[in-house]
């Protein structure tokens, strides 16, 4: 038997993102900073304007970042990870054991955990809690296919059978999907409950419009840290320039992704300032391979070749970003440094649509999400440059989520996307990814390896970590040189704060609760 009290990982680096974007406009919200004071000079209340709204504060449904990391606010998991996305953290599960050559892993609660409104959370809600996500539909389930049996031992106690070894269970436990919900109040309001949702996390829904704004308040049951401030407003702003209008006034505190074009104005702003934090994000164009051209290696490896990653790099993120190479986040654990991005070489890309039949190329269309400053700079690269090797490309710009919903389904040809890690295994990355089986389609390029599906998998079951790092440089190589993706760039978190904000910080996946619990805000 082995006790586990710490579980170490990922290890993430990623050079600073900036965007290039329109010229400053818009208008400010009504909405301010404040809401009293602590004492001393400090507030109690920290707004954030985000740019995404809130699709759905349902752990098990959710897909967008925005909303995710909402969800670590407002629930609690058996694990977390750290504020570095480097190990993971007890939550609700104070110790566990894992047993039965890795096949059984018993946690056991803390005694003292209670949801918002006061009722004790047990290891039932924890039971139901997993169940819930494992069975949801389009969800993340396909990540623990080897779980058998999720009990609950006693009142304090939860049980996890696999039918073999799986070595990121705790990483996936830790994930959103699998926060724990009241199944009490879960199975008696349906839906409806996620419209106020109770959780037991460090902050409580006290009011939202996933449109608009969403505000919480501190948890009075909170079990952890109790948070030096006692509210959060999250006001969904999707204008770049808007955001930062707000945050000069000090309407705000936090705005996420300022625009490019005025970060050094930021910058030089007194008071205020462009944070960039180490992510797990991996910037990529996907090739659906429902498209004639696009079933073809040669045509696939042509667009690689035809991309300047340093010129996307120089329009959309003014040289502040890393070309990419992997599929697999910038440095994470098992990350393979021997993969390096494709050199700009339009001959090469001639040479090769010529031997796939396309000799003058091809028409396609290319998604992009209209309020992404730094796509809509890449897109534009991108037609430049396929048009150079005799490839049409014709942009069409959609709102997030119609974008998203026209790149799934196999109904695409060429979209740009962006994945971070939720865990901190590659495990996640590389069954979305990778995977034709795992539940995303290989994301939604339907590309499909006999061979990579079978080293994804065998390196979910296997516990050696050299012979793990063996198995996804297999799994990277395959998907450099099948070139399902462009993999452009490996890109930033990007916050504009005010120096009245002390001890804000994200962490590589993208969550931010933690600094929650300890932040402070200062009057200005």
């Amino acid at each position: 038997m082995i006790r586990v009290t710490r579980f170490r990982l990922l290890s993430a680096g990623v050079v600073a993102l900036a965007l290039t974007a329109t010229a400053c406009g818009g208008s400010s919200s009504s909405s301010s900073s404040g809401g009293g004071t602590t004492g001393s000079g400090t507030l109690s209340t920290l707004v954030i304007a985000n740019a995404v709204k809130i699709d759905t504060l349902d752990p098990a449904a959710n897909s967008v970042n925005e909303s995710i990391w909402m969800d670590q606010i407002l629930y609690s998991r058996l694990l977390q990870p750290n504020a570095t996305g480097t190990g993971l953290l007890p939550d609700l599960a104070t110790s566990w054991t894992i047993s039965n050559k890795g096949r059984t892993y018993t946690f056991h609660l803390r005694p003292d955990a209670k949801f918002a409104n006061g009722m004790p959370l047990t290891a039932s809600d924890v039971v139901y809690s997993i169940k819930r996500s494992r069975a949801y539909d389009g969800g993340w389930g396909f990540l623990m296919t080897a779980v058998k049996t999720v009990t609950a031992a006693d009142a304090h106690t939860v049980v996890i059978t696999l039918s073999q070894a799986h070595a990121p269970l705790l990483a996936d436990l830790a994930m959103y999907a699998y926060s724990v919900v009241p199944e009490k109040l879960v199975k008696a309001q349906g839906a409806a409950f996620f419209q106020h949702p109770v959780g037991s996390g460090p902050f409580m829904v006290t009011s939202f419009d996933p449109d608009t704004e969403l505000d919480l308040a501190r948890n009075p049951h909170f079990y952890g840290t109790r948070p030096k401030i006692s509210k959060v407003k999250v006001l969904i702003v999707p204008n770049d320039n808007t955001r930062v209008l707000q945050l000069e006034s000090k309407k705000v505190d936090v705005i996420e992704n300022p625009p490019g074009n005025l970060v050094n104005e930021i910058n030089k702003t007194p008071g205020l300032s462009v944070q960039l934090f180490p992510s797990t994000r991996v910037d990529f164009i996907q090739l659906d391979e429902h498209y004639a051209p696009f079933k073809k290696l040669a045509v696939r490896q042509a667009l690689n070749y035809a991309i300047n990653r340093n010129e996307i790099i120089k329009l959309a993120y003014q040289g502040h970003a890393v070309p990419g190479a992997s599929f697999m986040p910038y440095r994470m654990q098992y990350y393979d440094n021997a993969i390096k991005p494709y050199p700009y070489n339009p001959a090469k890309a001639k040479q090769l649509l010529a031997q796939a039949g396309y000799p003058h190329g091809f028409t396609t269309f290319l998604i992009t999400v209209s309020g992404d400053v730094a796509g809509q700079a890449e897109a534009v690269v991108i037609k430049q440059e396929l048009a150079a090797v005799g490839i049409t490309v014709n942009i069409q710009s959609y709102e997030l989520t119609t974008a998203y919903s026209k790149e799934d389904g196999g109904h695409s040809q060429m979209g740009e996307r962006y994945w971070t890690n939720d865990i901190i295994d590659p495990d996640e990355v590389a069954t979305f990814g990778a995977d034709c089986q795992g539940g995303a389609n290989a994301f939604s390029s339907y590309w499909c390896d006999k061979p990579t599906i079978n080293a994804v998998n065998q390196a979910r079951s296997e516990l050696n970590g050299t012979v793990r790092q063996q198995l996804y440089s297999q799994v990277q190589q395959a998907v450099y040189q099948q070139s399902p993706f462009i993999v452009v760039d490996y890109s930033p978190y990007r916050y504009g704060v005010g120096d009245w904000v002390h001890g804000f910080h994200a962490s590589p996946l993208g969550n931010y609760h933690l600094s929650l619990e300890t932040l402070t805000v200062s009057s200005h």
